[in-house]
């Protein structure tokens, strides 16, 4: 059975996306599926990073397709973004400036869903001749980008073809949603589009509990059996490192995206009172990723600055050995009324790496469910720093006998792997085309 998916982000596009849908294109035709990919041309795509090793996880004989875009990114670039785009988040934009501002309301009141549609009319041109040339039997689409939908949603109209649309992030309730200043014509505009996509696709994946509950309520007309939760998972061929734990440093790593409204000063807190108390022990505080400079100034306001390692941006390959040689794992969820349904993908890689978690979020949330199910850490809300630096108090003591203080779990995690997530995505494909 060949399906076509329709995937804006592709290596040498980074992030838990690709890996997602790289890892599924790998394993899917164990399952009698092949996929091929629709993308975009990598010169002239504009990716918030980039990842050059995950080019050679692409399978060989895996056919894939990229087209011209037209996108006016290049005019961001060229003058408020400096040569960049927008990182994920706003991780990379503290203190917007008022030229950063403009650009914010102008993308979300002028570009509907998002500036990356300028892909859409060369992707449907293209998925017209993949559809008849390759006998395509199920379309499946990948946002964000959201308005990548709406290639599905033109397929759907055009052959009545079996299309699956893959919320890996909410649409109108993204965290960072406020931040683009839209009207009210523009939020009814979008909020449009998001319910035309929810309706008339035959299947909606998404990645959590949370975020189902959310899509269904955007329609009376969506059905529970109609969205499935498949979630980011993690992929275990990227494990195979060793766990090799530092036996000098205290080390406390974060990986991904942080920006200000993460708001991680509980942590900072107890991070300073369990190193006072502490003075024998190297504490090192490890962002893997993009960390913001108002948190950054943070850090160095309560002193930890000789704490902190900014390692920035790497490879998946580097973050995982980043991970491996941690002594524990921090996790943090943004401060945003629907908190509590945001899941970061990254806690799947979390659990396989078996390292304790610190997990800052909401006690009732989706993220402290599955880490508490796993048995893989404890979640604190922000309310909690007492009961935080006690926790850290006891990690510490731990490690101050045994330096190596890795879970010994029930492999529970394992649900999450990739390989498991790609056979129930081969059992939806397969029930939504017969």
């Amino acid at each position: 059975m060949n399906i076509l998916i329709i995937n804006y982000y592709w290596p040498p596009s980074g992030g838990p996306v690709v890996q997602r849908w790289l890892s599924f294109c790998k394993t899917l035709p164990e399952f009698g599926i092949e996929p091929i990919v629709l993308t975009v041309d990598d010169k002239k795509a504009t990716y918030p990073s980039t990842d050059n090793s995950l080019l050679k996880s692409i399978p060989k004989d895996l056919k894939v397709l990229k087209t011209d875009t037209a996108e006016l990114f290049w005019l961001y670039k060229g003058t408020v973004g400096k040569g960049n785009v927008p990182a994920a988040a706003f991780a990379n934009e503290s203190n917007p400036t008022f030229m950063q501002k403009l650009a914010r309301f102008v993308r979300g009141n002028l570009f509907i869903p998002d500036p990356r549609k300028g892909w859409n009319k060369f992707a449907i041109a293209k998925a017209r001749e993949l559809v008849k040339e390759f006998d395509i039997k199920c379309v499946v689409t990948a946002g964000p980008p959201h308005s990548t939908h709406l290639i599905g949603l033109a397929l759907k109209k055009e052959f009545g073809i079996n299309w699956i649309a893959d919320f890996h992030d909410v649409w109108t309730d993204v965290i960072y949603y406020d931040k683009f200043y839209h009207t009210p014509y523009a939020k009814k505009k979008d909020a449009g589009y998001e319910r035309e996509v929810l309706e008339t696709a035959d299947k909606i994946l998404t990645v959590g509990r949370g975020y189902k509950s959310k899509l269904l309520s955007k329609s009376n007309q969506i059905k529970d059996s109609k969205i499935e939760i498949i979630s980011m998972g993690y992929d275990e061929k990227s494990f195979t490192v060793n766990s090799n734990p530092s036996k000098d440093e205290f080390i406390i790593t974060y990986t991904g995206t942080i920006a200000d409204y993460y708001s991680p000063e509980v942590f900072l807190e107890a991070l300073k009172n369990v190193k006072e108390k502490n003075p024998d022990v190297k504490y090192k505080l490890r962002f893997v990723g993009i960390l913001s400079e108002g948190i950054k100034n943070k850090i160095n306001e309560l002193g930890l600055n000789e704490n902190l390692e900014d390692i920035g941006y790497v490879s998946h390959s580097e973050s995982i050995k980043y991970l491996m040689s941690s002594t524990i794992l921090l996790l943090i969820n943004p401060v945003v009324s629907n908190e509590d349904m945001v899941i970061p993908g990254k806690v799947y890689e979390y659990l396989a790496a078996k390292k304790p978690i610190i997990n800052i979020t909401r006690k009732e949330s989706d993220l402290a469910r599955i880490i508490s199910e796993a048995k893989a850490g404890e979640t604190f809300e922000r309310s909690m720093q007492t009961e935080l630096t006690s926790y850290l108090l006891t990690l510490t003591d731990k490690w101050k006998q045994n330096p190596n203080i890795d879970l010994q779990t029930d492999n529970s995690y394992q649900k999450f792997s990739r390989h498991y997530e790609a056979e129930e995505l081969g059992r939806i494909i397969k029930e939504t085309v017969n």
